[in-house]
């Protein structure tokens, strides 16, 4: 019986020694196949770049490899830019092409040889069920591509024209507008890139240019619109006056032929620009705090009143006007405009529905501006001014120790002041249909100054005694 339980014994030893010893030899190769693994010198299988098999290759086979390839459509790289009947060849040397074989294979490489080393063996498992691609990535040089495409862009961009509209004889002439045309640079950019990122295995790849039509802003089917007068005004001035004449006619052509489009401001500053001397402009009288005095430009604010007064009389909105500190005399009270270039201007907008064009022209001592567009109605517009209060001048006495008693001079003859309230009057079938004002403006008065003498007269006695002294000392001793 002992001998029987020893037997069994022994045997559950023997058993137990064995499945140690199998343990044993399954976890020594286990570990020595795991090892091999984790540290075998080639890309672990499941690998691919490109989808190109990369298992058990070195990192010089595997570069070997994809470069073999890949390198006859790389060097045979050609990128086709297409617009309408016009093509340009890109070859890879103009782009600077090729593809970065090093960092793909470097990356293939690292696939499992990251983390610890539970993490890697679970990746390189992982591999077996889920293998894993690496793409190559382009290399290009930014700057040979922007060169080539800027070349391009300039044999296709073509700038937008507007038509243009010019009055002769009485009658206008449309000039019809241009198309442009516009290479988006940035986005044929793009489009290289992403074919070349994208299409790796195709030789020659065909591009689209992204070329953009440019409409001009005025064409002649608006221009075309132009053929009704809508407010006219005339003014005088003196052409003896050669320098203020001059400046006048200056200014004029600046504004002669402007066209506005609906909604445009017309600024009197930015079209006529700067009165500087290099501009031909000369110096005639201005009014400066309330005096004429000589000044660059003078007359040039008889223009922008006599646009003023046209741009009422077509119903327009003035969006930006101020009167002179004095009244003008070429336009009644309360209908100047002045102007001082990056100080005042004068500005109006076109509020109809369809252009308007601008005829401003000297003839003699007249200065005529026209406003054309198109009629839609048979109103007819006035314009009124008020005068509302009348400022009479003040007097100021000064007193001059050297001038006679009973003697006076005026030093400064000193105006009138006026307050003045401007109406727009619509008028349709001569019936009145809107009265709006349009301005209330103020002419400051300016005093008055008087010199009188305080000095007392010499009695007569004194005079005559002066006088025989005088003649006294001028006598000579007789020889």
């Amino acid at each position: 019986m002992m001998d029987a339980k020893a037997a069994n014994n022994t045997k559950q030893k023997n058993f137990v020694a064995g499945i140690i010893i199998v343990l044993l030899s399954f976890l020594v190769s286990t570990t020595g196949i795991t090892f091999f693994l984790i540290h075998r010198d080639t890309i672990y299988n499941g690998v691919t770049i490109e989808n190109i098999d990369m298992g058990g290759l070195s990192i010089a086979e595997a570069g070997k490899k994809v470069q073999n390839h890949f390198e006859d459509s790389v060097v045979q790289k050609k990128i086709l830019l297409k617009y309408g009947d016009k093509v340009w060849n890109f070859s890879a040397e103009d782009m600077g092409y090729n593809l970065n074989y090093t960092k793909a294979v470097n990356e293939a490489y690292n696939i499992g040889r990251e983390g610890n080393y539970f993490e890697r063996l679970q990746k390189i498992i992982s591999l077996y069920r889920s293998p894993e691609n690496v793409a190559l990535t382009p290399v290009y040089d930014q700057e040979k591509i922007e060169k080539q495409l800027s070349e391009i862009k300039k044999n296709i961009d073509k700038p937008a024209k507007n038509a243009i509209i010019k009055r002769e004889n009485g009658k206008f002439i449309i000039t019809p507008e241009v198309t442009g045309l516009h290479m988006n640079l940035e986005r044929a950019k793009s489009s290289i890139l992403d074919a070349v990122r994208d299409q790796k295995d195709i030789s020659e790849i065909a591009i689209d240019l992204p070329v953009e039509i440019q409409s001009p802003k005025i064409t002649s089917e608006s221009l075309s619109y132009i053929n009704d007068l809508l407010g006219v005004y005339t003014t005088q001035f003196n052409a003896v006056n050669k320098n203020r004449s001059q400046n006048i006619i200056l200014s004029s052509n600046a504004i002669n032929g402007t066209v506005l489009m609906p909604n445009d401001v017309f600024s009197f500053n930015d079209r006529v620009g700067p009165r500087s001397r290099d501009r031909g402009y000369l110096d005639a009288p201005v009014i400066f705090k309330g005096e004429l005095v000589e000044g660059l430009g003078g007359g040039v604010c008889q223009v922008s009143s006599t646009i003023y007064n046209s741009v009422l009389m077509s119903n327009l909105k003035i969006v930006e006007r101020v009167n002179h500190s004095i009244p003008s005399t070429y336009v009644p009270k309360g209908l100047d405009a002045t102007v001082s270039y990056g100080v005042l201007d004068f500005k109006f907008q076109n509020t109809l529905s369809q252009p308007i064009y601008i005829e401003s022209n000297v003839h003699g001592n007249q200065l005529t501006i026209k406003i054309y567009g198109l009629k839609t109605d048979n109103r007819v517009v006035k314009i009124e001014t008020k005068e509302t209060e009348f400022v009479k001048r003040g007097t100021e006495i000064k007193q001059d120790p050297h001038l006679l008693q009973g003697m006076q001079r005026v030093e400064q003859e000193g105006r009138d002041g006026y307050k003045i309230t401007t109406y727009r009057i619509v008028y349709e079938n001569g019936v009145e249909v809107e009265r709006s004002v349009v301005s209330k403006d103020y002419y400051r008065p300016q005093k008055q100054i008087i010199i009188k003498g305080t000095k007392k007269p010499q009695p007569i006695s004194t005079i005559k005694q002066e006088a025989t002294s005088t003649e006294t000392n001028n006598m000579e001793p007789v020889q």
